[in-house]
C-alpha cells in the first residue's frame, strides 16, 4: 500500500517544476518583448550620428590636354656625348654644355674628375665660415640628413645627391668652428694633384656650346612638337583635339639638345566647352587675373599664368584656349605635349557633410509697437537660415552658416561643402574646426538633449 506522504510530495514536486518553467518561459517572453520594443524604438528614433569638421583646400580647376610652346634654338651636336650642366641651366652664348668622347674611359675620367671637383668645392666653401653658432649647424646637418631619408623613401636620387652634399657642408663646418680641424689646405693639395692627373688623362675634347643664352636642356630628356608654334596656334579647337588624340610630340633625336631663350613660354590647350566658361568672365571676355597651371604626373609645382584667349566651339562642344607663364623650370623645360590643370580659384575653409546642412525659419525679434515676433514674421516674409547641428556637451547647437550668394559662392567637394570657420571677416558662419556635426538625427532642434 502506496503512502500518501510519499503521493504528497511528489505532486508538490511536480508543481514546484511547473512554476518554475512558467516562470522560465514569462522572463524568455519578457525579453523577447523587451528586445523588440528597443528595435522598434530604434527604428522610429536611429541613435545620432556624427563627424568631425575638419580643414581642406578645395581647388576650382580646369582639365585640359595641350602643347608647350618655346622660343627655342636646337644645339648640334653628335657621338658619345658627356654633359656638364643640368636640365634647365641658364647658360650664356659660348658656354660648354657637353664634350664628345671618342672611349668609354674617358666618360669614366670625366665622371671622377667632376667627384673630385665637387670635393674641393665642398672644402672650400666650409673653410669660409662666417657663423660660430654651432647649434644651427647642427641643424643644418639633420635637417639635410632628414631630407636625404625623405628623398629615399620617394626615390628622388637627384635630391638624395643635393641631401649629401648639404651634410658634409654642414659637417665640415662643424669641424672648423669646433677647432677639430683648422682648415682642408692639405686635402684640398691633394684632390687638386689628383684632379689635375685625371685632367691630363683626360686630353682635349670636342666640346659642344650653346649658341646663344637661354635655358639648356638635353636631346635625351626633352621631347619634339610635330607641328610649329605657328601651326599650332593657327587651329581651332576640333583641329588641335584631333592632333593631340594622335600624338603631338616625339623623343628629341639628332643634337645636342636644345636652348630656350627667354623668360616665358605658352601653353595651348583643348577643354570642355562647359568647363572653359570658367576662365571666362561674366562679360564672355577671357579672366584678367592670375591662374595657375600644374601638369600632373610630370611635376607637383603649380606655376602662375595669364589667360590670353578662349574660343569656344558650340558645333563640337569644345574649347580652346591660350595661357602665358613667365616661370621657367628643368621639369617643364623638358615637356611637349601634356595634360595640364588650370586652377582658376582655391577655396580653404572647414569641410562639412552637405547631408547635415538644415535651413530654420528665421523668427524676427519683436521691435517696439510691434505685436509679436510671429506678426514681425507674417510682415516681413518667412526667411530661412542655413546651418548645421553641432555636438556641444550632450546639447544639439545650430550653427549658422553663410547662405549661397555672390559674396558666398557654393563650393563643394564631393558630398561635402566648403564654409568658412567662425570669425572669418564678412561671414556670418558659427561651425569652428573640430566641431562634432551631426549628421544624421531625429527632431532635431537648437537645445535638444541628446542621448
Amino acid at each position: 500500500m502506496r503512502d500518501p506522504n510519499d503521493r504528497a510530495g511528489k505532486e508538490n514536486t511536480r508543481a514546484g517544476w511547473l512554476t518554475g518553467l512558467g516562470g522560465a518561459v514569462a522572463l524568455l517572453l519578457l525579453l523577447a518583448v523587451g528586445y523588440v520594443g528597443y528595435q522598434i524604438l530604434h527604428l522610429l528614433n536611429p541613435p545620432n550620428t556624427y563627424e568631425t569638421v575638419l580643414m581642406a583646400t578645395v581647388e576650382d580647376k580646369v582639365e585640359a590636354d595641350g602643347v608647350l610652346l618655346f622660343t627655342e634654338t636646337a644645339v648640334p651636336g653628335s657621338g658619345d656625348m658627356g654633359y656638364l650642366v643640368e636640365d634647365g641651366a641658364r647658360v650664356s652664348a659660348g658656354t660648354v654644355v657637353a664634350e664628345v668622347y671618342t672611349s668609354h674611359e674617358q666618360s669614366a675620367l670625366r665622371s671622377e674628375l667632376n667627384s673630385l671637383n665637387e670635393q674641393i668645392d665642398l672644402l672650400h666653401r666650409a673653410e669660409n665660415v662666417s657663423s660660430t653658432q654651432v647649434d644651427s649647424m647642427i641643424q643644418e646637418r639633420t635637417t639635410a640628413l632628414y631630407d636625404m631619408m625623405d628623398a629615399a623613401d620617394r626615390g628622388a636620387f637627384g635630391d638624395m645627391d643635393a641631401g649629401r652634399e648639404k651634410y658634409l657642408l654642414a659637417q665640415n663646418k662643424i669641424l672648423v668652428v669646433t677647432g677639430e680641424a683648422s682648415d682642408f689646405s692639405a686635402q684640398i693639395t691633394a684632390l687638386q694633384a689628383q684632379a689635375d692627373q685625371l685632367q691630363s688623362r683626360l686630353g682635349s675634347l670636342v666640346q659642344i656650346t650653346a649658341p646663344l643664352t637661354g635655358y639648356f636642356v638635353r636631346s635625351t630628356s626633352t621631347r619634339q612638337l610635330t607641328q610649329s608654334a605657328e601651326a599650332v596656334l593657327a587651329m581651332d579647337a576640333p583641329t588641335l583635339k584631333a592632333w593631340l588624340d594622335g600624338g603631338a610630340d616625339v623623343q628629341m633625336t639628332g643634337g645636342a639638345g636644345k636652348i630656350v631663350s627667354g623668360f616665358s613660354w605658352t601653353y595651348c590647350g583643348v577643354c570642355t566647352a562647359q568647363q572653359a566658361q570658367k576662365l571666362l568672365r561674366a562679360d564672355g571676355t577671357p579672366l584678367t587675373g592670375t591662374v595657375q597651371i600644374r601638369f600632373p604626373g610630370q611635376t607637383d609645382r603649380a606655376l602662375d599664368a595669364e589667360v590670353e584667349e578662349v574660343t569656344i566651339d558650340e558645333a563640337s562642344g569644345l574649347a580652346r584656349f591660350v595661357l602665358s607663364c613667365g616661370s621657367v623650370t628643368g621639369d617643364v623645360l623638358r615637356l611637349g605635349q601634356a595634360s595640364a590643370e588650370v586652377i582658376v580659384n582655391t577655396t580653404t575653409g572647414l569641410r562639412v557633410p552637405a547631408q547635415a546642412v538644415h535651413y530654420v525659419l528665421e523668427t524676427p525679434k519683436a521691435e517696439s509697437g510691434q505685436a509679436s515676433s510671429q506678426a514681425a514674421a507674417a510682415e516681413a516674409g518667412e526667411n530661412y537660415i542655413p546651418g548645421v547641428y553641432v555636438k556641444f556637451g550632450n546639447l544639439a547647437r545650430f550653427c549658422r552658416i553663410d547662405p549661397v550668394d555672390d559674396d558666398h559662392p557654393l563650393v563643394t567637394d564631393g558630398d561635402y561643402i566648403i564654409v568658412p570657420p567662425r570669425g572669418t571677416t564678412g561671414s556670418v558662419s558659427q561651425v569652428r574646426l573640430y566641431d562634432q556635426v551631426i549628421v544624421e538625427g531625429q527632431n532635431l532642434y537648437d537645445g535638444k538633449l541628446l542621448s
